[in-house]
């Protein structure tokens, strides 16, 4: 037995595929958009021992977040906090294996993100500075230039 589908049916699948689609679409774009908040809110609760430490104030800890460059002392030192609860310096140098630990977790499993940031870890291997303040700046500029050069854009 053969079974023919009118066009109305065809055409009432098509739309009810289309909603399912655009569904999925918005509850997939909701979701990131949580995510994204969820983010910032775990990288505010991380701060706030920072804060507490180098006298920030909420706006330092907000800039920080958002991936504002910092300009004062305060805001530098908030970074190399961060920094290093993040395993980023120990306060005197740039430590590859904490940045790779971190960015493994932002990259995910994208490989060619993997070798990109491991290609930019290895080009920043040398930045020292024996204040750590500083440091956090440098080792900033140098991700940053090194994502730059090879296409992909750093949000610190």
């Amino acid at each position: 037995v053969l079974f023919c589908v009118s066009d109305g049916a065809k055409k009432d699948k098509m739309n009810r595929l289309q909603l399912a689609v655009a569904l999925v679409i918005f509850l997939a774009a909701h979701a990131f958009a949580q995510t994204d908040e969820e983010v910032l809110e775990i990288r505010r609760n991380l701060a706030q021992s920072c804060k507490e430490r180098e006298g920030a104030s909420d706006g330092d800890v907000e800039g920080l977040i958002t991936a504002v460059e910092p300009v004062t002392r305060v805001q530098k030192c908030l970074q190399s906090c961060v920094q290093q609860q993040h395993g980023v310096s120990d306060g005197r140098r740039f430590l590859k294996e904490g940045y790779l630990a971190l960015m493994r977790v932002v990259v995910g499993t994208d490989q060619l993100r993997q070798r990109i940031v491991e290609e930019a870890a290895d080009e920043c291997i040398g930045v020292e500075n024996e204040d750590r303040c500083q440091l956090a700046i440098d080792i900033m500029v140098c991700v940053k230039q090194a994502l730059q050069k090879r296409g992909l854009r750093s949000k610190e």
